[in-house]
């Protein structure tokens, strides 16, 4: 089985997420037995540093060919016509050094699309999983509901990370969707009972010398669709006389400077921290060191974030945003409804007060039968063969 795998980009030290649920699912795939082509056709704006022009390398199993061309924030009329070109040198180097794949695989609408228009040409079974919480919507946004349209339809296997934003492609398609999760590095973010053991010595040591210490922790971009903003003020409403009770905040984005001057304004600098981005390792540290998760997302079309403190064992407070619905439940956390600071702060101080009530081995055990890598592959490589299959058949009959 040999897959070529369209994505924004390849994750770097300097950027960390940019195209790594894509990659993640590529080492996955190649750990199961098929053969990847990691084809990285990065368009971002020249703002982004990184090597421009064609690249070519192995990274842990995964053979990735990079074209990176500076575009950034053209209109999409422009942005797909250099994507048609740039991605037909990149495929055409690909075919020429591994082959003609069984199957493409495309990530997100606007890569989906110039997938799907290359299909025409190549004749190769097409599979496209969206991610986007623009297409978790009664109407796309207009300057991609062509793209997303025609991509959706074109696709052999149409696949939705969360059900809510499966039922919205097939509104937006009439096409079948299947749900297929992002899935978690259940290694990385783990759970272990001798960590956890080191973790509630340090907690009743803390309890003892300071009385009632408690960390929640939040990961994610500092954007306005996140409400850090949300999460910031019901906090200070929950835990303002409480002072060893903390929130850490890891991420960045152009909100920074506002939630920075919101928590001076509400007299919490020292108890709510800003970290920045940081690695995925010492999220994963953080994570199996903190009493709590939280983020307050006004829409996730999934929920990653949510799904990494699961795995290790960490309760969660969400938001009912469209992703974490579908895995979220009372046995692992607590739900509210988007933008509600009154709700989330009372949820926030539920899960103060009942903490012991939480089983954290079973929830991280529950998210690696469910969510991690081998899980995912599984189902991937499933309808990979069942699309290669097809193909054959239709071969068959043609000669």
């Amino acid at each position: 089985m040999l897959a070529f795998i369209l994505s924004r980009g390849v994750p770097t030290e300097k950027y960390s997420t940019n195209g790594v649920f894509e990659f993640d699912q590529a080492q996955a795939l190649v750990k199961e037995g098929c053969q990847v082509v990691f084809l990285a056709l990065d368009l971002r704006s020249v703002r982004r540093v990184r090597p421009w022009g064609f690249q070519a390398f192995e990274r842990n199993g995964v053979a990735v060919r990079v074209l990176s061309i500076p575009v950034g924030n053209v209109p999409k009329k422009l942005f797909y016509k250099i994507g048609m070109w740039a991605l037909k040198r990149l495929y055409s180097k690909a075919e020429k050094e591994f082959g003609k794949p069984n199957v493409f695989h495309a990530h997100f609408t606007d890569y989906a699309y110039l997938a799907a228009e290359l299909k025409k040409e190549k004749q190769i079974p097409l599979v496209v999983t969206e991610h986007s919480s623009l297409i978790n919507r009664d109407i796309i946004p207009e300057n991609i509901e062509k793209a997303a349209k025609t991509a959706f339809r074109a696709a052999d296997c149409l696949i939705a990370v969360s059900p809510a934003l499966a039922c919205k492609m097939q509104e937006h398609s009439e096409s079948k969707v299947l749900w297929i999760p992002d899935m978690v590095d259940t290694e990385l973010f783990s759970y272990s009972e001798e960590r956890e053991h080191q973790r509630i010595l340090k907690k009743e040591s803390e309890m003892e010398e300071e009385g009632g210490a408690f960390s929640f922790l939040s990961c994610g971009n500092l954007r306005k669709i996140k409400r850090m903003d949300v999460l910031i003020q019901a906090f200070a409403k929950a835990f303002h006389d409480c002072p060893k009770v903390t929130l850490t905040i890891c991420g960045q984005g152009e909100e920074q400077q506002a939630l920075e001057k919101l928590i001076i304004q509400l007299g919490m600098e020292k108890r709510i921290f800003m970290e920045g981005l940081r690695p995925r390792a010492e999220i994963a540290q953080r994570l199996q060191q903190a009493d709590c998760f939280v983020l307050a997302s006004a829409s996730e079309t999934f929920g990653v974030s949510y799904l990494e403190a699961l795995s290790c064992g960490v309760p969660v407070v969400a938001t009912r945003c469209g992703g974490p619905e579908c895995f979220v439940h009372e046995h692992n956390g607590i739900m509210v409804e988007p933008d509600d600071i009154e709700a989330l702060a009372k949820a926030m101080l539920t899960m103060y007060c009942n903490i012991g009530s939480y089983n954290r081995n079973a929830i991280a055990e529950e998210i690696r039968e469910s969510y991690s890598s081998h899980a995912v592959a599984q189902s991937l490589m499933y309808q990979y063969e069942k699309l290669t299959e097809k193909t054959a058949e239709k071969q068959k009959v043609m000669a």
